[in-house]
C-alpha cells in the first residue's frame, strides 16, 4: 500500500464521530492501560489481563488493576496462586489468567536485561515464545505497555484487523498467528515519516498529546481499532464509510 492511500484510509476513518470519541477516550491515558500504573514489570501482567475486556466489561477490569496496583510487584511476585486468582476473578478465566500471570513473572525474573536492552521485535518474540497466554498479538501489547503509547513505536494488530479488517484494504492475509507481526510491521513503516498533522487537524485531534504527527502511531492505531469495533464488527459493508468514499474495500466483514 502507498502512503498517499494509507493516509486517506486514516482521514476517512478518524473523521468518524464515534471513532473520534473513542479515540478521546483512549489516548492520553487507556482505559486498558493506564498510565497511572509506572512499574514496568506490573505493565507486563496487567497487558496480559487486558485481553477479551470488553467496554462492557471494562469498570469491572479497572478495579481489578486498581487492586493490582496497590500492591509492589515484589508483593505481587510472592502471592500465592490463590491471593492473586482472588484479586483476579472478576475477569474471569481465572485459572488462564492466573497461568499468564505466573509465567511472566517467571520471565521477567529470567530475562530482566533483555526487558531493556532487546529492540521491539527481538522482545516480542521472545515474549511470544516464552509465556503462556502470550501470542503475538498479546506480546505486542507487552511491549507498548511498558515502553510507552508512542515511546515504543508499536502499532499491535489484534485478531479482527489481521482477519478482517486489513485485508479488506489490500494488506496481506495470514493465517497464522505470526501474521500479526507481518502486519504490525507494516502498518508501523506506513506510518513513520507520515506528516499526519493535517488530517489530526482538521478532524479534531489536535487538543491529544500527540508528539510527533510524522510518526503517530499509537494514534492511527486507536484509529484503525476504533474503526474495526464501529464498522468491521457490525458486519454491514454496505454501511461502511470507506467505501462509501470510494476506498477500494473487499468487504471481509460480511462473512
Amino acid at each position: 500500500m502507498e502512503k498517499k492511500e494509507y493516509k486517506n484510509i486514516l482521514d476517512i476513518c478518524s473523521s468518524q464521530e464515534s471513532v473520534h470519541e473513542d479515540i478521546f477516550k483512549n489516548h492520553d491515558d487507556n482505559m486498558w492501560w493506564p498510565l497511572k500504573v509506572t512499574d514496568y514489570r506490573k505493565r507486563l501482567l496487567i497487558a496480559g489481563l487486558s485481553t477479551r475486556i470488553s467496554y462492557n466489561m471494562i469498570r469491572s477490569y479497572q478495579k481489578v488493576i486498581d487492586n493490582l496496583d496497590s500492591f509492589s510487584y515484589d508483593e505481587i511476585k510472592n502471592m500465592s496462586e490463590e491471593q492473586i486468582k482472588e484479586i483476579i476473578k472478576g475477569l474471569g478465566l481465572s485459572n488462564t489468567r492466573y497461568k499468564y500471570i505466573s509465567s511472566m513473572i517467571n520471565f521477567i525474573e529470567q530475562h530482566a536485561e533483555d526487558l531493556i536492552k532487546l529492540p521491539n521485535e527481538e522482545l516480542i518474540e521472545l515474549i511470544a515464545k516464552n509465556v503462556s497466554g502470550a501470542s503475538y498479538k498479546v506480546a505486542q501489547c507487552c511491549v507498548l505497555y511498558m515502553r510507552g503509547y508512542y515511546e515504543s513505536g508499536i502499532m499491535p494488530v489484534d485478531s479482527g484487523m489481521k482477519d478482517v479488517e486489513l485485508p479488506c484494504l489490500g494488506f496481506p492475509t495470514y493465517k497464522t498467528a505470526i501474521g500479526h507481526d507481518y502486519l504490525r510491521k507494516e502498518l508501523e513503516t506506513l506510518t513513520k515519516y507520515l506528516d499526519l498533522e493535517d488530517v489530526i487537524e482538521k478532524n479534531r485531534y489536535s487538543d491529544l498529546n500527540i508528539p510527533n504527527t510524522s510518526n503517530a502511531t499509537w494514534w492511527s492505531h486507536l484509529v484503525l481499532i476504533y474503526y474495526k469495533r464501529h464498522f468491521c464488527n457490525k458486519h454491514k459493508p454496505e454501511e461502511c464509510p470507506l467505501a462509501k468514499a470510494g476506498v477500494k474495500v473487499l468487504c471481509k466483514c460480511k462473512k
